[in-house]
């Protein structure tokens, strides 16, 4: 893959760029979105008006809009990925932005970018999921600007799991949880992770997966488990499976009887 761009309608405030071979940017622009950018392989030489700092492997660049910058290349560089952030997502969610850029030098949260940016390109993965993991990174990134909201005792946090419980078979939406609850998209998916320690999606295909194991132990066809236990069809449900279990659902049900 030489270059690759990601874009979609349900996710209209971001767009994410890849470039294998990364080019020289030396004449000076803006953009009128927030930009993130990260490169796995060389360096680059970041202008911004009068300053200037070096982008190495391990760190991001986060430059605001209508900042003028360019961009030059110090030594052969590769793999860089740029997402477009547009900064009315922010603003709506109440999260603050650097006054004009920053120059992150922690490695875990470069690491975080890296496989966020390939899950945004990973076909296999749901654009539910990525929006929340979208909101996940952007709480490790930005502050919100407004106090957290406490979730005393957990109550809240713990109607959203009964909720999630009841319902999990179900296509449960970000926006029905918002709209039950009545609270902002970002604020649900911060208290839920904070109090169970997994993104919303991933506690729900979670619950899935426990549910078709259940199932195959009844040895019914596996085509029949995946639609049981709420899944789009076999291979959506052997991905999930195998994600949780390190095996696939039908290993597991050839393991299980063959030893009976």
């Amino acid at each position: 893959m030489q270059t690759a761009i990601f874009k979609h309608k349900a996710l209209p405030f971001i767009e994410l760029r890849y470039v294998k071979n990364i080019p020289e940017c030396s004449k000076m622009h803006l953009h009128k979105e927030l930009t993130i950018t990260a490169i796995k392989q060389g360096q680059l030489n970041i202008i911004l008006n009068e300053n200037n700092f070096l982008l190495n492997i391990n760190e991001l660049a986060i430059i605001n809009k209508d900042v003028v910058h360019c961009a030059t290349v110090e030594k052969p560089s590769e793999d860089g990925y740029v997402l477009y952030l547009d900064p009315q997502f922010l603003i709506e969610n109440e999260l603050s932005s650097f006054s004009s850029f920053k120059h992150i030098k922690e490695k875990k949260l470069y690491e975080k970018f890296i496989i966020f940016c390939d899950e945004l390109f990973d076909i296999q993965i749901s654009i539910t999921e990525k929006k929340e993991l979208l909101y996940l990174f952007c709480l490790e990134v930005f502050t919100l600007s407004i106090p957290k909201k406490e979730d005393k005792k957990g109550t809240l946090s713990d109607k959203i799991k009964s909720f999630i419980d009841e319902n999990y078979l179900e296509d449960i939406s970000l926006e029905q949880l918002v709209e039950k609850f009545q609270m902002s998209e970002i604020h649900l998916i911060r208290i839920f992770k904070k109090s169970f320690g997994l993104p919303i999606h991933s506690y729900i295909i979670n619950k899935r997966v426990h549910k078709a194991k259940e199932l195959l132990l009844l040895k019914l066809p596996i085509v029949d488990v995946a639609l049981k236990s709420g899944f789009f069809d076999q291979s959506h449900l052997n991905r999930s499976f195998k994600r949780v279990f390190q095996i696939t659902p039908k290993q597991f049900q050839k393991n299980i009887f063959d030893k009976c």
